[in-house]
């Protein structure tokens, strides 16, 4: 019975993440195509560098904080709990306000120094505000995710989507479509944050005077998995600021409107991610690192699986899809989109793997490959791109994305070859 009852709370929890995951996807693609639609392949590379620029800073977020959270959160009673929670949320607040200061601060000296615009002037603080309010909803999110809470976190994202999608067909009425997007960013942002904040505070208050020092605790095992999340962005989504030097900003909608088209596979895979560390942190207390690695290899293959069926579909109605969806004719177009997709073929199986040599903790070694991966695409891309154009782009992140996954894979194989002591 109590068999039974664990795999039904399993399902609850996954199916709830992936429902989440499949809501945000479906935001994320509705605002790319509406931009893709109804502004010019300039501004919708403007925003796709902004996204690109955010995405970075909650991939740091969530790797500086979320092994060593979960990892606590897991053995603690409540009020350790609430400590540790409060600890690190007041250390976010007091390391993000001076940064966002520092950084408006410097985008004015660029803007009256003449290296930005009155178009991207405006942007990049537009940027910085959403990066505020995206980092402290991402928090709260990230905390009620690890307490197995994903139906909270649907209702908030419910709220997200809701404002984002609206905001973001308004935006295109202006001038400035990629600024009108980013503000509408914001804005859900506030909301969506406000709203997880009272979930949380409902569930299990957090101490904010709690657990003093608590960076410095974490520091050692955080700062690697913050360089490795830091050197992945540089390969997995740092390819759009490669494409705008060395081509120009234009180039880019060809290249991420094509990748757009991954998101749901992309997001799918990040859904589940989201619930296999505390997952796996569970496994590995009770069955050891060889149960875990299996389990996570049946969950690589169950949305390899998914991702060729999506990729099958899409391929069929490829010429549907652009002339009546986008509106869009690209140079290129197949080529990018059979690169694009073993590259996230090879990413979903990736996303997967990782989970065995994050709760063992293993950061230095995984940012090692990541750190030799993101070098290799990027010089891959930066020459493919100055001899073939367009397509060396994605030719770069598949480049990357095998070197990392093989890499990833052959260390999992020796970490769960023998008995491994349980980070605390």
């Amino acid at each position: 019975m109590n068999k039974i009852h664990g795999i039904n709370r399993l399902l609850k929890l996954f199916s709830s993440a992936v429902i989440d995951q499949a809501l945000l996807s479906g935001a994320s693609l509705c605002v790319g195509l509406i931009l893709i639609r109804r502004s010019t392949d300039l501004q919708y590379g403007y925003y796709i560098l902004a996204i690109n620029a955010l995405l970075l800073l909650t991939s740091l977020q969530s790797a500086f904080f979320a092994p060593s959270m979960v990892n606590r959160l897991t053995h603690l009673n409540p009020a350790g709990r609430a400590d540790v929670v409060g600890g690190l949320y007041r250390a976010q607040r007091h390391m993000l306000i001076p940064a966002c200061v520092g950084a408006v601060l410097v985008t004015a000296v660029l803007w009256c120094g003449g290296v930005l615009d009155r178009h991207t002037g405006p942007l990049v603080l537009a940027v910085i505000g959403a990066a505020l309010l995206t980092l402290n909803r991402e928090y709260f999110r990230m905390v009620l995710l690890a307490y197995h809470r994903p139906a909270d976190v649907l209702r908030s994202d419910a709220v997200f989507v809701a404002l984002l999608i609206p905001a973001a067909f308004l935006a295109t009425w202006l001038s400035a479509p990629s600024l009108g997007a980013i503000l509408g960013l914001t804005l859900s942002a506030l909301v969506g944050g406000l709203l997880l904040a009272g979930f949380l505070r409902r569930h299990e208050p957090w101490n904010i005077a709690g657990s003093q020092g608590i960076l410095r605790q974490i520091a050692p095992f955080a700062l690697w998995s913050t360089a490795g999340a830091a050197v992945h962005w540089t390969f997995s989504q740092g390819y759009s600021y490669l494409v705008a030097a060395t081509l120009d900003v234009q180039a880019l909608a060809s290249i991420a409107a094509t990748r757009l088209l991954m998101m749901p596979v992309n997001l799918l895979s990040t859904g589940l991610g989201t619930m296999m560390l505390p997952l796996a942190t569970t496994w590995l207390a009770a069955h050891g690192a060889q149960a875990v690695l299996r389990r996570l290899s049946f969950f690589a293959a169950a949305v390899a699986g998914i991702a060729l069926c999506y990729f099958g579909g899409l391929w069929l109605f490829r010429d549907w899809i652009f002339a009546t969806i986008l509106k869009k004719s690209f140079a290129h177009r197949d080529q990018l989109l059979l690169l694009w997709f073993s590259a996230f073929l090879v990413m979903v199986i990736r996303d997967q793997l990782i989970y065995l040599l994050v709760v063992h903790s293993r950061f230095r070694a995984l940012t090692a490959i990541t750190a030799v991966s993101a070098l290799a695409s990027l010089m891959a891309s930066y020459w493919a791109m100055r001899h073939i154009g367009e397509i060396g782009a994605p030719l770069g992140v598949l480049l990357g994305e095998i070197i990392s996954v093989g890499g990833i894979l052959a260390l999992s194989l020796r970490e769960s070859s023998g008995p491994l002591a349980i980070p605390g």
